[in-house]
């Protein structure tokens, strides 16, 4: 059958059936396939968790400035006072953005990987999500197992958020951590982020350097051969609103398949809603029908991938080079990334989308955390 009728028939069932699920992915394995191993990582599209290592969540807020604890969990403690609640309770509703530790996360399909890194008084690097999480190193283990496991797979770590005050020190102390655990699986940093484009899946694996850590000190990364904060481009709607999340996303998508967007640049479409200080109020109402936590907020998200990424599809828009979801325990990421990795991504300038009245104004930032 020729390429183009091939193609054509790949995207009519893409718009027949948005919420098929593929039976025949291997989650822990998907890509030995030869079509994923001879593309270069930033040719594919990636599933993978936003605040990956939230599964479990102690009673501690992360110490810190207050300019770092989200808006929401300060309403989150000062509603639960006022209500009489644990605010460690109430604050956990909002910060709990995965049910399955990383481990599963990788073996679902996820191969990219959000870790942020708090500094806490006890002197350890823990996950944090406004609450203290488990140990950083319990969790890159865990990464590492899977790698040793499944040696046809990469995995990139994005490691952010640094808070808690830690010292120069302290941020050497974590990269000797991160270098310890993975050893010779991780991949040195070639000198340009670009290598993403040049460097095929299968040059990961035959090299055995399979856990691409990307770190948010350019200093430390560096001195340790690490990927730098640049690697990847963030972006996120910063709303509690299924529809303007969506339409910024679109946004998003329409600046990354323009000819100016950065040649070298590996862009996370980060397909979340995100919680607000009314949004903690609202659930505590029990007359009315709003999300009482993130993970069934996150739910609504979650049911429109699909439906938007066929569309993108269908105009022939490249959506992204990873897409991070929260509760990938009810997602189907990793489905939607199948189908757009079979059709493969479309050359810049073609992108049929338009901008719409209601779609804001978006600016993408490379750097910059969010």
């Amino acid at each position: 059958m020729p390429r183009a009728a091939a193609l054509a028939l790949t995207v009519l069932a893409l718009t027949l059936t948005p919420h098929r699920a593929r039976a025949d992915i291997n989650a822990t394995s998907w890509m030995r396939d030869d079509a994923i191993r001879d593309k270069p990582i930033a040719s594919l599209v990636l599933p993978g968790t936003h605040d990956s290592g939230t599964a479990w969540l102690s009673r501690e807020l992360l110490p810190g400035s207050d300019s770092q604890l989200p808006k929401w969990a300060t309403e989150a403690v000062n509603a639960a006072e006022r209500f009489g609640l644990p605010a460690d309770d109430v604050v956990r509703r909002w910060a709990k953005a995965q049910t399955l530790t990383i481990g599963e996360q990788l073996r679902r399909g996820a191969r990219y990987v959000d870790l942020r890194c708090g500094w806490t008084p006890d002197g350890e690097w823990r996950t944090h999500h406004a609450l203290i999480g488990r140990m950083v190193d319990e969790l890159l283990e865990e990464v590492k197992v899977f790698l040793v496991e499944n040696p046809s797979e990469v995995v990139i770590v994005e490691m952010t958020h640094f808070f808690g005050g830690p010292r120069a020190e302290d941020v050497e102390r974590l990269a000797t951590v991160v270098e310890e655990i993975f050893g010779e699986l991780l991949a040195p940093y070639p000198g340009s982020t670009k290598a993403m484009y040049d460097m095929k899946v299968k040059d990961f694996v035959d090299a055995n350097h399979r856990a691409i850590v990307v770190f948010e000190d350019d200093r430390t990364a560096a001195e340790w051969k690490f990927w730098p904060a640049r690697t990847i481009t963030n972006t996120y709607a910063d709303t509690d609103d299924e529809n303007g999340m969506e339409n910024f996303n679109r946004e998003v998508v329409r600046d990354f398949n323009k000819p100016s967007f950065a040649a070298d640049a590996i862009l996370k479409l980060s397909w979340t809603l995100t919680t607000q200080p009314k949004t903690v109020i609202e659930a505590l109402d029990i007359f009315k029908r709003y999300p009482r936590n993130l993970l069934q907020l996150a739910d609504r998200a979650n049911a429109r991938l699909s439906a938007f990424t066929v569309d993108a599809t269908n105009n022939h828009c490249s959506v992204a080079n990873i897409i991070v979801v929260d509760d990938l325990a009810n997602s189907d990421v990793l489905e939607v990334v199948a189908r757009l990795n079979a059709v493969g991504a479309s050359e810049r300038g073609r992108c049929a989308w338009t901008t719409s009245s209601s779609s804001p104004r978006v600016a993408i930032e490379r750097r910059k955390l969010l």
